[in-house]
């Protein structure tokens, strides 16, 4: 039987000094990655390095904690995605607002863990998407930035991970996964941007193929305190060509390294809590770095209670240090990724002996982000203001065998 865990000792300490740390720091966006994936990692709040709730999130966050799972699991689902742009202007003291109709976006995810009871090793195949954002906006003669035509930004990215994990001791593991990353990205108009000078028609030709690699270590410290931490190399993509009027353009956009940093502790009562703080590397990456787009750390915070074998429920949170800095709100027009706060929630419900329904709903707390528009043939004090926000719902099926 699972000895009861008091909140407090040395890993106690620590966890607190990380939630001070980050509670006290600037927070503002993770850019257009996402902060979590599958119906239960996204109810967790996305924290998952020390916490490997089920497959899907242990694939993603920590290749080494896959065999930490109670046993082989399959895992699949979705998440429906409905954001909410808006572009406003304020030129020569006449401020506009246009609303945007991105619509609905689907994000699939899937996760497979086999585990030999007899052997220290297990194997996975993790298949999802994890980075993505759409923007669609009218054009409006009322707005200045909008008068001359509409603005259209897709971008989807979707990510397989083959994953294999050892036991090295009763206590630590590593995971090892090679990436394979494919990528599409739309944009109407091109520029200007660093793709091209100037405003140019134009969308993405086919999906994009790159790779990488991810490792991880899990250390199960204590009964009841856990340490995870991952190494997400950058996505090295092929080039990505765009057709226009004048012919193919292509631009070299790779996908950040990141780092992640996890605890967890387990009550041994039917509570769980996580600590997830992560490193993204914009600054160094082809693409962002042309953008303007800063590094930048993450943390993440889930609780989750066992009520019964078949209920579970679970909330979380996320916050973010902001990439895109005011000055650079001109060069990311077609790219406002500022979320800032995501509020999530979710369940998990037992309906067969070896099946589980588990269900999460994000909300990407509204924000904005004001800078200044080009001068010329803007004004030095007029200013463009971006604003967004998400609704999100998740479903996934999670199976034992």
């Amino acid at each position: 039987m699972k000895n009861k865990c008091h909140f407090r000792g040395p890993h106690t300490f620590v966890l607190w000094s990380v939630i001070w740390a980050g509670a006290t720091s600037l927070v503002s966006a993770q850019g257009f990655i996402v902060t979590g994936v599958g119906a239960v990692n996204r109810g967790f709040g996305g924290a998952g390095t020390a916490a490997p709730l089920e497959a899907i999130t242990a694939l993603h966050w920590n290749p080494g904690a896959i065999v930490e799972l109670p046993g082989s699991q399959f895992t699949f689902g979705t998440e429906v995605v409905l954001p909410s742009v808006e572009l406003g202007a304020d030129v020569g003291g006449m401020a506009s607002r246009t609303a945007g109709e991105p619509g609905a976006a689907l994000l699939p995810a899937v996760g497979w863990v086999y585990q030999d009871p007899e052997s220290p090793a297990a194997v996975g195949l993790g298949m999802y998407g994890v980075a993505g954002f759409r923007s669609n906006l009218p054009q409006d003669p009322t707005n200045p930035i909008l008068a001359l035509g509409p603005l259209y930004a897709d971008a989807e990215v979707f990510q397989i991970a083959p994953t294999v994990a050892y036991r090295l001791t009763d206590r630590l593991s590593f995971g090892v996964a090679p990436t394979i990353t494919v990528a599409r990205i739309a944009l109407d108009p091109l520029g200007p941007s660093f793709i091209t000078p100037l405003p140019t028609p134009g969308t993405s030709s086919r999906v994009h193929w790159g790779g990488g690699v991810q490792a991880g270590l899990f250390w199960r410290a204590t009964d009841c305190w856990h340490w995870g931490f991952t190494i997400k190399s950058p996505q090295w993509m092929e080039d990505f060509r765009f057709f226009t009027p004048n012919g193919v353009v292509t631009a070299d956009i790779d996908y950040p390294m990141i780092l992640s940093l996890g605890t967890a502790w387990d009550s041994g009562y039917g509570w769980l809590l996580a600590l997830d703080a992560r490193y993204f590397d914009y600054k160094n990456t082809s693409g962002f770095r042309e953008l303007g787009w800063s590094n930048v750390f993450a943390g993440a915070v889930g609780l989750q209670r066992t009520i019964n074998s078949a209920l579970t429920l679970r909330c979380g949170y996320n916050f973010n240090q902001n990439p895109i800095r005011s000055s650079e709100a001109f060069a990311n027009l077609l790219t406002p990724l500022i979320q800032e706060h995501n509020i999530s929630a979710g369940c998990s419900l037992r309906i067969a002996p070896q099946v589980e329904l588990a269900l999460a709903y994000v909300y990407l707390v509204n924000n904005g982000l004001t800078g200044p528009l080009p001068s010329p043939p803007f004004g030095p004090t007029d200013t463009l203001t971006h604003e967004i926000n998400a609704h999100s719902v998740a479903f996934a099926i999670v199976t034992a065998y």
